[in-house]
């Protein structure tokens, strides 16, 4: 499908008395979605049916998207940070009595007002879980395993409070593969205006009055301690609520009745099968469902017939999410194993029909079915494990058995140039790319397949695009209609030539014979290796990949991948296997096929620059830059400042710019630092004819800065005004937290290519927006 959607150009002039004149033109790609504020990464959603609303959560960028459900119109509201991908549903919240979102970001939350189209942000100084709200007052509430107490928040007098609650804290991080759900929970009974605070770690229950923060009571509870504790729900009329217990080793046990009123709880055994998630609750049946990520089962738990245990049998296993259709007694579930939602009928306690082939992905977690429309919604691109991608909200039709997106955002992630055609095909991270032409038209394009990630040319000019969901997963297993691979794109007629891989390619280069190598991570424990492509027309090989010795654990670990044509060599780093491990360097011998030299480098490797004698490192997380000599392999490092992210070689001399330190740094005998004209956080350097040009955010601007090597010299060449929120790189608000870029495969939010007559093209994901500079 191909369309001239609406796209608006901006001209800008800037000038300055020491320099040429800069021509800028902006292309912004979010009219053609329908949107004015830019929402990518979807990772929660919330249904408040009383208004036809589904409210989705972005971790990509810092906006909350409200979905009106019978028209589909999309509305993203700023809020000035990102929602971290690693919390479960618990994280965000519905003030039933006005519309009012809360919501729980990285070290603080929000409380949003979709009417109003405001937003509220408060900080905080530890990782909290999950929220709760006081619906006649307003006031909310939040726990987490990293602090000892609860945040209290006064609506009325807009201030935070904190009340004294445990003695035992621990932070948060990489406890699973899976980020555990929160074993500690605020939950609130607005009939009884308390609020429900669960210990896990003791197995104690507070209840909290909801208007003066007063603990009312607290009583230790019959079940497991110190494990996972899944919420499943409450019901407000009755005073129950509702948890499943799963051990440290992931056995499910236990599913508890809570009586908030009278401590009559009911707490039922379960068979203790491993990975329970999805788990629900329905408040006309008084049943709470247990499907499980390892098991093809769904255990039934009948609490209002005496917590009779029954199981459900399903198709396979993978089963990680639910909805249910409360008026037609069925639960939808998702399972990823074969990209399917399978439809059970409760009463029978048997499976109806299953739907495969959509694409479900792992660890999708979250869905909603909405009675209004009969449609199911889930964010198909937010996973726990594998990352968060996308800008869009898919939605299922169990009747037809189609399904649909609702486009939330045009987020550019990569753009390469086609000059036969005199014109940038500019890729956004959901399923489609735009044409610009030179002369300012545009042109869009649906994909074939859902993500893509980046873009490079072959030898014959033709594009490679990867694209796919999977950052990590099976050796050799493929997930139905959620596909990874590498697309060819024709660069005469633009015709797709499409070829499966199993995992992701994240970085990609061809050697001088034109095989192309890309990255694939591990999953699990595996031998490090290189995926490779021999040329235009064969499939790709599993067993042709090239293996590199190290085992590695951590996953969605490897970062750099450069080619050295003159040595005909592969420079390869990644992230080590702790945060507090070194990264680690290997350089591959193309001819032999073999690592020649392993070196451990700084912590979280980001960039990596090289000309003919050396080999240069940024380590973002040892503020240092790791300088390898080629022909003797000795190695030092040069601290050079607070964060270094990316670096360029101009003019023989290397320079890093310091994320966490606003300064562009000259690497040589001395380091020499140089403060950026403009307060911000500096997120890429590129070359523009004999200047550098520094691509800089601030949580409401952008700006583009050259730099003279010779004279020393800044200027400001262009600058845009948006609600960009959180552009920081050190928020390990990425798949199995690590640290040093913006996002998974989003490695940086500005990219930046020079065309053939000169004039400099630079993207932003997150505002949505292309830019043309050209010197007059």
């Amino acid at each position: 499908m191909k369309n001239f959607g609406k796209v608006t150009f901006l001209l800008g002039v800037f000038f300055s008395s020491l320099f040429a004149k800069i021509n800028v033109r902006t292309v912004d790609f979010l009219p053609h979605v329908g949107v004015n504020v830019n929402a990518a990464g979807p990772v929660l959603t919330l249904l408040d049916e009383k208004r036809d609303r589904i409210i989705v959560a972005n971790t990509l960028s810092s906006s909350l998207t409200i979905i009106q459900g019978q028209t589909r119109q999309v509305k993203n509201i700023p809020i000035g940070d990102r929602a971290f991908q690693h919390l479960k549903s618990e994280a965000m919240t519905l003030n039933r009595a006005n519309g009012d979102v809360c919501l729980i970001g990285q070290k603080c939350f929000f409380v949003v007002s979709p009417d109003n189209k405001t937003a509220d942000r408060f900080a905080t100084e530890k990782q909290f879980e999950s929220i709760a709200v006081d619906e006649q007052t307003g006031n909310v509430f939040l726990a987490g395993r990293e602090s000892k107490n609860i945040v209290f928040y006064n609506a009325l007098t807009k201030k935070m409070d904190t009340i004294q609650w445990l003695d035992y804290e621990e932070p948060l991080k990489n406890l699973n593969a899976t980020p555990p759900p929160p074993i500690r929970k605020v939950v609130a009974d607005n009939n009884l205006h308390q609020i429900a605070a669960l210990d896990g770690f003791s197995s104690t229950l507070y209840l909290i009055d909801s208007r003066s923060r007063r603990i009312l009571r607290k009583r230790k509870l019959e079940v497991t301690a110190g494990a996972r504790w899944h919420f499943a729900g409450i019901n407000e009329k009755t005073h129950f609520l509702y948890v499943v217990i799963e051990t440290d080793k992931r056995h499910v046990v236990e599913a508890a009745k809570i009586d908030l009123v009278n401590e009559n709880d009911q707490i039922v055994k379960l068979p203790g099968l491993t990975e329970g998630v999805g788990i629900n609750y329905n408040p006309v049946r008084d049943e709470v469902y247990v499907p499980y990520d390892n098991h093809p089962a769904m255990h039934v738990i009948d609490f209002g017939n005496g917590g009779e245990v029954s199981e459900i049998a399903l198709p396979t296993f993978a089963n990680d999410a639910t909805a249910l259709d409360l008026q037609n007694d069925l639960i939808y579930v998702a399972s990823w194993a074969h990209g399917e939602i399978d439809v059970v009928d409760l009463p029978t306690r048997k499976l109806i029909k299953r739907v495969p082939g959509l694409g479900i992905i792992p660890h999708m977690f979250n869905m909603v079915y909405y009675s209004k429309t009969g449609l199911i919604y889930f964010p198909k691109g937010g996973t726990a494990v594998n990352g968060t991608f996308g800008a869009a909200l898919c939605t299922f039709d169990p009747e037809s058995e189609k399904i649909d997106k609702i486009h939330t955002g045009w987020a550019p992630i990569d753009l390469i140039e086609l000059k036969n055609r005199n014109s940038f095909l500019v890729f956004n991270n959901e399923d489609q790319f735009a044409e610009v032409s030179y002369g300012g038209k545009v042109q869009f394009h649906d994909l074939l397949f859902d993500y893509p990630i980046c873009a490079i040319l072959n030898s014959q000019q033709n594009v490679y695009l990867s694209y796919g969901p999977h950052q990590s997963y099976w050796p050799n297993v493929y997930i139905w209609n959620a596909k990874d691979g590498i697309l060819t794109i024709d660069k005469d007629d633009l015709h797709f030539y499409d070829r499966r891989i199993p995992r992701q390619a994240q970085k990609m280069v061809f050697d001088k014979k034109g095989v192309l190598y890309f990255t694939q991570n591990n999953w699990g424990t595996e031998e490090q290796f290189l995926g490779r492509i021999f040329d235009e027309v064969r499939l790709f090989n599993i067993g042709q990949s090239l293996k590199l010795g190290d085992k590695v654990t951590r996953e969605t670990s490897q970062r750099v991948l450069k080619y050295d044509a003159e040595r005909n060599w592969l420079y390869l780093a990644r992230v080590g296997e702790t945060d507090d491990d070194p990264g680690v360097l290997q350089i591959v011998s193309i001819d032999s096929q073999k690592i020649i030299h392993r070196f451990e480098v700084g912590k979280d490797p980001t960039d990596l620059v090289f000309d003919d004698t050396k080999i240069y490192v940024a380590n973002f997380g040892s503020n240092s830059v790791s300088v390898i000599n080629k022909n003797s392999f000795e190695i030092s490092s040069v601290q050079v400042g607070i964060e270094p992210l990316f670096m360029r070689k101009i003019n023989g001399k290397v320079f890093v710019i310091l994320h966490g330190e606003n300064k562009l740094v000259e690497i040589g005998e001395k380091v020499k630092k140089y403060k950026l004209p403009k307060k911000g956080n500096p997120d890429n350097l590129f070359i523009w004819g004999n200047e550098l040009i520094i691509s800089s955010h601030t949580a409401t601007r952008f700006y583009l800065i050259s730099f003279d090597p010779q004279k020393k010299k800044f200027r400001t060449v262009f600058e845009n005004q948006y609600f960009y929120g959180n552009t920081r790189f050190d928020t390990q608000n990425v798949s199995f937290y690590v640290n040093g870029q913006f996002g998974d495969v989003v490695y940086s939010i500005t990219n930046a290519k020079v065309d053939q007559h000169g004039r400099l093209w630079v993207t932003d994901f997150l505002a949505g927006k292309l830019f043309i500079l050209s010197k007059k």
